[in-house]
């Protein structure tokens, strides 16, 4: 589902709640594949530039020297309003998410994934999304 072609709507958080309430999303229990800005919105975490930038864990975007030193970033158990980066109530579960192939294929994500301990519990979260 893309919300971004919506003609009379803006990419807003009460807006895109209300479509996700007109089109039953809770009741078809359905995946989303976004680009990682809208998934963010999605999951009700802030725009922009964000000191917890990943949904998956709390990788610091602003610890710089640990960006590739540091293979054990904690997962988040819970998106909170008020903590790390959460601002609303996610609009959506984020085992229901599916990384977006298009920003694989370009290597986007390749370097997150490049740095994480090949033990560690986000590498087994991505592989159960690609087994």
């Amino acid at each position: 589902m893309n919300f971004r072609h919506s003609v009379h709507m803006k990419e807003e958080y009460e807006n895109v709640k209300t479509l996700l309430g007109m089109i039953k999303y809770t009741s078809h229990n359905w995946e989303l594949c976004e680009d990682f800005k809208m998934l963010a919105f999605l999951l009700g975490q802030q725009g922009g530039y964000t000191k917890y930038s990943c949904f998956l864990c709390l990788w610091n975007s602003r610890a710089g020297e640990q960006h590739y030193s540091r293979k054990l970033w904690p997962l988040r158990i819970e998106l909170t309003p008020g903590a790390h980066n959460a601002i609303r109530q996610p609009l959506v579960q984020k085992e229901k998410i599916l990384l977006p192939t298009l920003h694989i294929k370009l290597g986007l994500a390749k370097q997150f994934i490049k740095a994480l301990k090949s033990d560690s519990e986000a590498i087994k979260h991505v592989q159960t999304m690609f087994p």
